[in-house]
């Protein structure tokens, strides 16, 4: 089980670190993290089965080093979110973005305020809020994009932004050693090339 490597998401969803099964299923059992997608191996023991993890998120906030800058704008919002609508999950390359509270009505630029949203979506609801256009996100907007090794891994998918794509790039990478929620210091060597440095949306 030391080989099978789990993601490890912030209580915010953003991606932490990689973790081992063993590791994941201490933090469930002892309550510090619950499951957010299992994988499809299973440990059986004469009374019980319990599947292993793929991704499982700290009950917890754990504050990390920002240790790379990166830029807000466009593109790199929709690598955050996997170039697909946060509200009907349609995918592609080249939507439009879209304030969720709208700037008329005092919304910010920011990553927690703007999403990728496609042009069908982004008519529908226009100048209104999501209760009076009938619309809900698929998932909160996260407060910055994942970046270093994380960026570099993310990229392999950029067109599959689901859960499950990171599970099947966490099925290809080997963990070092286990890590706990109070282990968040991350190592990256040279120049984040998966996500830009510098623009404006």
């Amino acid at each position: 089980m030391d080989e099978i490597a789990v993601l490890v998401l912030n209580y915010t969803f953003e991606p932490l670190h990689f973790t081992n099964a063993k590791r994941a299923i201490t933090l469930l059992l002892s309550g510090k993290a619950e499951s957010v997608e299992a994988s499809p191996r299973v440990i059986r023991s004469p009374s019980t089965a319990f599947p292993l993890p793929a991704v499982i998120r700290l009950a917890v906030y754990i504050r990390k080093p920002f240790l790379d800058r990166v830029a807000f704008n466009k593109k790199n919002i929709l690598r955050r979110d996997g170039y697909a609508c946060q509200y009907c999950n349609r995918r592609g390359d080249r939507l439009p973005v879209d304030h969720v509270l709208p700037r008329s009505r005092g919304g910010e630029t920011s990553w927690t305020n703007v999403v990728a949203a496609c042009l069908k979506c982004n008519l529908r609801k226009g100048n209104r809020l999501l209760e009076e256009a009938g619309m809900r996100l698929i998932g909160p907007p996260a407060t910055t994009p994942p970046c270093g090794v994380l960026s570099r891994l993310l990229a392999k998918v950029p067109r599959r932004g689901s859960l499950g794509d990171l599970r099947g790039a966490a099925r290809g990478r080997r963990t070092p050693g286990p890590s706990g929620p109070t282990r968040t210091r991350h190592r990256t060597g040279g120049r984040d090339d998966s996500l830009q440095t510098s623009g404006r949306i």
